[in-house]
């Protein structure tokens, strides 16, 4: 085995590294490495894996002093911590990482970041490629590693920024072990308690209620489907602050019988299991978690045309893809399934073989092989 390596895990929250990395920090551990995180606690602060966990004041803005609070504490733990490798993750903590960690670099500590999904990308508001671009493109001089999890990043990465290297792996992994097979039974249960009737046609959008989802776009389509699908339902599982928004909307439009908003939940895999459709109307993702659970449990997918989305949908193969906005397409798609359980079942069919090189075992995969690069030689 080879030496033991400290590493250093930076993000924004400890529940970013609960929900997203747990399978990773096995791995390392496995290997023998010290694992430490900086975050901010907004969870239990029990992170499995993790020896130290250092709480910074990572906020959700940049408008803040807080930050550089997190900026000056973060380099006295790098500068202290005598880290051999530094993997950072989501943009504000990333930032702030590979500046506190030039010093570090110089020294030899390795730095690595994971890009979710960059805010910039093809059809993004121009604002977004003269703040978030011209960052992250001067950033990446200070960056060993950027690690991409769908193409037009790894594209753009590789070609316009200046990082050593830059890496591809198949997203970060859906856990199959999550995915267990529901019984009628139980099944009907959970009709029973949403007040689902036996007949009721269901789409399905597990995202926070947040601009970039979208729901409103998805809420307001409904009233003109619910002419076509009089047994149509939504099921809306997340939380967030336009929540309140987007249930004042469906009172008004007067969908409020016809959509669930069920909170957050953490029984994806049996609500997919009475989802007939499972939708997204994201204005960009990273790659859309979501959408690869629905394709994991044999659910037909109608998202919007997004770089995350393709890497995931072949439009007409294994689910439909409508352009931003296109409440025509949207209709269009969610109308074909309706009327052809035959397409429903071949699109989850051919989406079950196409998801299998997203499995987490594949993602570790790789990215073993990134860290291994880093952590077993000495690489320039």
């Amino acid at each position: 085995m080879e030496k033991s390596k400290r590493i250093l895990v930076v993000a924004t929250s400890d529940i970013h590294l609960q929900v997203f990395h747990l399978p990773y920090f096995e791995m390392l551990k496995s290997q023998g490495h010290q694992l430490d995180a900086a975050v901010e606690v907004r969870g239990n602060g029990q992170v499995a894996g993790i020896e130290k966990l250092y709480n910074l004041p990572f906020k959700r803005t940049l408008f803040t002093l807080k930050l550089l609070d997190a900026y000056k504490k973060l380099k006295q733990i790098i500068n202290e911590g005598n880290y051999d490798l530094i993997h950072c993750h989501t943009p504000i903590p990333a930032a702030l990482t590979r500046l506190a960690a030039k010093q570090a670099r110089a020294k030899g500590t390795i730095v690595m970041y994971t890009a979710h999904g960059f805010h910039f990308y093809k059809g993004a508001p121009l604002g977004y490629w003269l703040t978030y671009y011209l960052a992250e493109k001067y950033l990446s001089r200070f960056t060993d590693a950027i690690i991409t999890i769908n193409q037009e990043d790894y594209q753009l990465a590789k070609t316009k920024f200046k990082a050593n290297h830059t890496f591809y792996i198949p997203g970060i992994g859906v856990d199959t072990n999550r995915f267990k097979p529901v019984d009628n039974a139980d099944r009907q249960l959970l009709r029973q308690q949403l007040s689902l009737p036996e007949d009721a046609f269901t789409l399905f959008y597990a995202a926070n209620f947040i601009h970039r989802k979208n729901h409103r776009f998805i809420i307001e389509s409904l009233v003109a489907l619910k002419e076509r699908i009089p047994n149509l339902k939504l099921l809306l599982a997340g939380s967030g602050k336009l929540l309140i928004e987007m249930q004042e909307l469906t009172t008004a439009l007067g969908l409020q019988d016809m959509v669930h908003f069920l909170g957050f939940r953490s029984d994806i895999n049996e609500l997919l299991a009475v989802t007939d459709v499972s939708i997204s109307a994201s204005r960009q993702e990273g790659l859309g978690l979501a959408l690869a659970e629905a394709m994991i449990n044999g659910v037909p997918v109608v998202a919007t045309v997004d770089r995350g989305h393709k890497e995931l949908v072949v439009h007409g193969e294994n689910g439909f893809l409508y352009g931003q906005g296109n409440q025509e397409e949207f209709i269009t798609a969610i109308m074909k399934l309706y009327e052809s359980q035959e397409l429903s079942k071949t699109f989850a069919d051919r989406a079950l073989i196409h998801i299998q090189k997203f499995f987490i075992e594949n993602s570790l995969r790789e990215m073993n092989k990134i860290y291994s690069k880093f952590l077993n030689s000495n690489v320039a």
